[in-house]
């Protein structure tokens, strides 16, 4: 049964455009790996598959089906470093259904809805399309922008509020880090950016953010990620902005095309602008986590009061 579900969703992964490549002597919990073709192409998009079939693996519980794994193939499949699919399969039917399980075991347990592992039945491999079938590995280009036109872009993309006047190019630049090797996002990064351009403008008006603005935002991630420009992990990403429902912060590291937008922007910037003042519109800004919050003095006293009473034990054996 289980080789006959393998079988059956490896081709049924091929009719929407991907290759399936099964793993001789299958793996703990990891049958074999999938990559997402884009106009013929591999696109680099790689995700690991667990396939199980029958009608014993169908737990139903009205929406979704339920699914409970053995403690190993959680604990393995949480730290897995690609995305991992969990694929039911109904032999009466000939339906397949999936869930990304990475994705649901790094939901910190106190915000997952269940105990168990959550198959929507509507999500099935005969009605969706391979780009949204690997969504939690974020938006897959095969039209990737040279420099000139990116940077045109970024500074194009405004949030089209005079409340909250930022382009994904203030965003990335102002976001360069660690020798411009990673790039910073986070609210608090657009918040200030926005409130600085605002005093500059000399606005009687305060930061103004909605949905709308919030969505800008995501779309600027969703651009990073589009023009392979950062790694960013938006299996990760998409906890904060689905689950919790807050706009998410990361450090990513730049791609070798994000490295050589930065150098082409220094060329860019030499050519425009000149070398007046030593400054450039590509460098990176320190990051430091700062003590600010009036709890902190206190807190930093009672981590180290912490570890004292937690060691006092074994010093005095």
């Amino acid at each position: 049964m289980e080789r006959q579900g393998v079988l059956v969703v490896s081709m049924q992964l091929n009719k929407i455009g991907f290759i399936f490549r099964e793993t001789p002597n299958a793996d703990v919990g990891i049958d074999g790996q999938i990559e997402y073709v884009v106009d013929g192409n591999a696109s680099g998009r790689l995700a690991a598959a667990q396939i199980k079939s029958g009608v014993s693996y169908l737990h139903d519980k009205g929406s979704h089906w339920a699914f409970y794994p053995e403690q190993k193939h959680k604990m393995y499949w949480e730290c897995f470093p690609l995305p991992v699919y969990l694929f039911l399969h109904d032999p009466d039917s000939s339906l397949t259904y999936y869930t990304d399980v990475r994705y649901y075991l790094n939901i910190p347990e106190r915000d997952r809805k269940y105990s168990y592992i959550p198959v929507p039945k509507s999500q099935r491999l005969d009605t969706i399309s391979g780009e949204e079938f690997m969504a939690s590995t974020g938006p897959i280009s095969s039209d990737l922008l040279d420099y000139p036109e990116i940077i045109k872009t970024m500074a194009r993309e405004h949030s089209g509020n005079g409340l909250f006047p930022l382009t994904y190019l203030d965003l990335f630049c102002n976001g360069l880090t660690n020798l411009c090797r990673h790039i910073y996002f986070g609210m608090s990064l657009a918040f200030e950016l926005a409130d600085i351009y605002l005093g500059i403008d000399e606005s009687e008006l305060g930061v103004g953010v909605g949905p709308c603005e919030h969505k800008f935002l995501n779309n600027y991630t969703r651009f990073l990620i589009y023009q392979n420009l950062a790694r960013i992990d938006y299996s990760d990403y998409l906890i904060d902005w689905f689950e919790r429902e807050i706009q998410p912060e990361y450090i990513a590291p730049l791609t070798s095309r994000g490295r050589g937008l930065v150098e082409y922007m220094h060329q860019l910037e030499a050519q425009l602008l000149g070398d007046y003042e030593q400054i450039s519109v590509a460098s990176e800004r320190p990051m430091q986590m700062l003590f600010g919050v009036p709890s902190d003095i206190p807190r930093i006293f009672k981590i180290r009061n912490f570890g004292r009473v937690l060691l006092k034990p074994d010093m005095e054996t």
